[in-house]
């Protein structure tokens, strides 16, 4: 937060903001009616399908974190405001995570300065050299770094591609003294620790109870599922390790989160969105969807690619038949794809295969569970004030920077 106000500020505010970067930057709804007019090559399909509905409900619904938060809760009501109290947040994230990205980019870039100094009659002249990767970039956002030859990377029509993974590290440097900058470092990697260990804990609950004890080794000891979630916790790591590698060949870690996101949350979206609100959706049904949304994800990701990339891990690796202007609508794309197919494969498979009694799918269907009882709770407490509220401030947000 002191960032933005500070980058805000030395910008000259957000009218300064406004007129230092290209009108794109500063809505959110405009030119996206074709992908040409769009400055990340998404159309509306693809922003309010694979963004706003797949990735967006799913991130915001099923994240691990936020369900075992609600099912730590003390009470129903209070288990129903956690997604609620979450979106409140996660509205204010834009601020803190995509303004400084753009004051970045705002901000003039930095140019070689010679200083002359007179110190007991001798003259000193200081020369601050700008490195490559900055004098190539844009604002404060430098360019990329082959790690090869040392030199900057170059998009297809030739223009350096930029790093904006050291968009905020760099606004610190800037803008930070010695002092502040060690706490807004502090404060950057312990958001990644925290993260870290939240989604690792997740990662073992969810592998050592609801799929190893469930379906590989049901009936084991408590000792023998601890051991699991140990070398899971183990697992999970070094699979975090490898994808930190693989993320270095994207140009920033958005891009790689949403390629994570459109494997793994988009189907499990579909997943979550049947097994709640249709009783007749069986578990044959849901594995065969997430595996089939899973797979559509895989095979979407290795038939086309971006124009800007060669094949590989930006996809491709099949072969290319099909071209995105860019990842991010690969990758909502590829959500929508995912998505999709696992709604499709579930609803026909559990039409195949024999249902569950509804006396068993009390508390886990909605139409089959009791609703709690909300009268006693004053009505600025009660879920569904709080949902008109978060549905009333996400409106006001696409109209205000339409």
């Amino acid at each position: 937060m002191p960032l933005v106000l500070i980058g805000l500020r030395n910008v000259g505010g957000w009218a300064g903001l406004k007129a230092s970067v290209p009108a794109a930057y500063m809505h959110e709804w405009k030119g996206v009616a074709h992908a040409s007019t769009n400055p990340m090559g998404i159309e509306i399909i693809g922003l309010g399908m694979g963004l706003g509905f797949v990735l967006g409900s799913g991130y915001w619904c099923t994240d691990f974190l936020v369900i075992q938060t609600a099912m730590a809760s003390k009470n129903m009501a209070s288990a129903r405001r956690v997604p609620l109290i979450a979106a409140v947040p996660k509205m204010v994230f834009p601020f803190l995570v995509i303004l400084p990205g753009i004051l970045a980019i705002g901000l003039p870039t930095p140019h070689t300065t010679t200083v002359v100094r007179e110190a007991n009659g001798v003259i000193y002249h200081e020369t601050n050299v700008v490195s490559p990767q900055a004098e190539q970039g844009r604002g404060l956002v430098p360019a990329k770094i082959n790690p090869v030859t040392g030199k900057p990377m170059l998009t297809a029509s030739g223009q350096p591609l930029l790093d904006y993974d050291m968009a905020t590290p760099n606004m610190l440097l800037h803008f930070f003294p010695t002092g502040i900058l060690g706490l807004g470092l502090t404060a950057l990697l312990a958001s990644f620790m925290s993260g870290m260990a939240g989604n690792v804990t997740a990662f073992n609950t969810v592998f050592t109870y609801d799929l190893y004890q469930s379906y590989i080794h049901p009936g084991g000891t408590d000792k023998h599922y601890m051991a699991v979630g140990r070398w899971a916790t183990v697992g999970g790591i070094a699979l975090s390790i490898c994808t930190a590698y693989a993320a270095i060949s994207f140009n920033n870690i958005m891009d790689t989160l949403q390629l994570v996101f459109s494997f793994v949350n988009a189907p499990l979206f579909a997943t979550f969105l049947l097994g709640m609100f249709w009783k007749r959706a069986t578990g044959h049904g849901a594995f065969a969807g997430l595996i089939t949304g899973t797979a559509a994800a895989m095979l979407h990701h290795g038939l086309t690619l971006p124009i800007e990339a060669n094949p590989g891990i930006h996809g491709g690796w099949i072969t290319v038949v099909h071209h995105y202007p860019s990842d991010m609508a690969q990758n909502f794309w590829g959500a929508i794809f995912a998505f999709s197919a696992n709604f499709i494969v579930t609803i026909v498979v559990s039409l195949m295969t024999k249902p569950k009694p509804e006396s068993e799918l009390v508390g886990l269907v909605h139409s089959l569970t009791p609703k709690p009882e909300a009268a006693h709770l004053t009505w600025w407490r009660r879920p569904e004030a709080l949902a008109v509220a978060v549905f009333l401030g996400a409106v006001a947000l696409n109209i205000f920077f339409y």
